[in-house]
């Protein structure tokens, strides 16, 4: 049975997103802050996320109005979809909206948003170009509204670039959603191999071809464990060894990265930041865990499985989550802060049998119900969404930013002990519900 305080919280988090409905042409979305407009429609930040949540709200409760609620914002999004070209990047473009609709198209069994997806598939391949010896994708410099610096780049890794629209790909194929989806992972990944550049310990990539300043990152979001994740992945779904190669020997480069922290260890963010260590998803041990899951998964080598433990341990010498680091500041969401390390820690719950993980995940959820912002019947959270700006605050609803994926943690938490919890995993994630 759930936990019924937890999932009395998770439902006050949807009593806040659904305080910023904004009425569409053909449903719902919900605005990025309270009294703002139309979301956009991504995973990242606008209503594929919020009708995410909502498809857990309905797996978690069982009613029939949340699920009523996410298919409506469904035909919303499907009636915003045009002709121009929209990023490939994972969470903020099409593999997010793709993945979103084709998992609103299992729950509703709604055959329009499945086809919507096998659409969106093939829009990004369409949006690729032949480069070396495989595909890629040329967009416009990402983050140019914080460095100023514009133009088109490759895009490489896996936040938003060709990495993520390989494991889009590679989702595509496991759901049927295109016959040439596997073809175009490949091709994918034979670009991908021919882009990486050597570093120490093993290959790395570079968030984009001719990176217009130096950032070499070794962790999962912009660089080595995020490429490399989709190389091992499509391993597994190829059965080619040179995929898992490649992929072993950037997880040598993560390795070399590693420093000792009270008994476990971190990973530094880049190169030119040594002594920086982030904590969340993007640049810390719940994302770059998952390339060494996958690499004990697909292997079996325990190597892989105790790297993973030790840098759990490393994350929490540092007083994670009570304690805030620099690499854990006034972020409580999916992408940087608490709630992406909370799923992970249940999943390594789950995946071990170790009741330690499941504590950590407790604690998580404590400290984000202790700075959560409560007003009747509704939840939500102040909070940065970067590292480098920890005064701008904003109370924003999206998953990956906001209170939907802060949501569906304490969703994932209420329906821990269930056969089937409500967590539906990302593309990017190696671990089974």
């Amino acid at each position: 049975m759930a936990d019924q305080d937890i999932l009395q919280q998770a439902l006050e988090v949807e009593a806040f997103i659904a305080s910023c409905q904004v009425d569409g042409a053909a449903g719902p979305t919900w605005s990025r802050v309270p009294g703002g407009g139309p979301s956009r429609h991504t995973l990242y930040h606008g209503s594929a996320g919020v009708v995410l949540f909502y498809l857990e709200l309905h797996r978690a409760t069982g009613e029939q109005h949340y699920l009523d609620t996410a298919i409506s914002g469904g035909n919303e999004i499907l009636a915003s979809l045009d002709d121009g070209d929209v990023s490939v990047a994972i969470y903020s473009g099409l593999p997010g909206d793709l993945f979103v609709l084709n998992e609103l198209a299992k729950a509703s069994a709604q055959g329009k948003f499945r086809d919507a997806a096998a659409g969106l598939v093939r829009k990004m391949a369409d949006q690729s170009q032949q480069l070396g010896s495989g595909i890629g994708w040329i967009e416009p410099i990402p983050f140019s509204d914080i460095t100023g610096i514009t133009g088109e780049r490759e895009v490489l890794d896996l936040s938003i670039g060709a990495a993520g629209a390989g494991i889009g790909f590679l989702y595509a194929h496991r759901n049927a959603l295109d016959p040439h989806a596997l073809e175009w992972a490949i091709k994918t990944a034979d670009r991908l191999i021919e882009m990486s550049v050597d570093g120490v310990g093993g290959p790395n990539w570079l968030m984009m071809a001719d990176m217009p300043f130096p950032f070499d990152a070794p962790n999962f979001a912009h660089g080595a464990a995020g490429v490399a994740y989709f190389l091992a992945d499509l391993h597994r779904a190829t059965g080619e060894r040179r995929y898992l190669d490649v992929a072993i020997a950037a997880a040598g480069y993560v390795e070399a990265h590693t420093v000792e922290n009270a008994g476990g260890h971190l990973v530094c963010h880049t190169d030119q930041n040594p002594g920086l260590y982030y904590l969340g998803v993007c640049h810390g041990p719940p994302g770059t865990g998952r390339l060494m899951y996958l690499l004990h998964e697909i292997t079996g080598d325990d190597h892989w499985l105790e790297w993973l433990h030790t840098n759990m341990r490393g994350l929490l010498a540092t007083g994670a989550p009570e304690s805030r680091s620099t690499g854990l500041w006034n972020n409580f969401g999916q992408c940087c802060g608490d709630a992406g390390i909370g799923d992970y820690a249940l999943w390594l719950h789950r995946s071990t049998g170790n009741p330690a993980y499941l504590d950590v995940a407790r604690r998580i959820a404590a400290v984000i119900i202790e700075r959560s912002t409560v007003d009747g019947s509704r939840r939500w959270w102040e909070q940065a969404e970067h590292r480098s700006r920890p005064d701008f605050v904003e109370s924003q609803t999206g998953y990956m930013q906001g209170a939907a994926g802060i949501g569906s943690f304490l969703l994932h938490l209420a329906t821990n002990d269930e056969v089937d919890v409500a967590k539906i995993p990302l593309p990017d994630v190696p671990f089974t519900n």
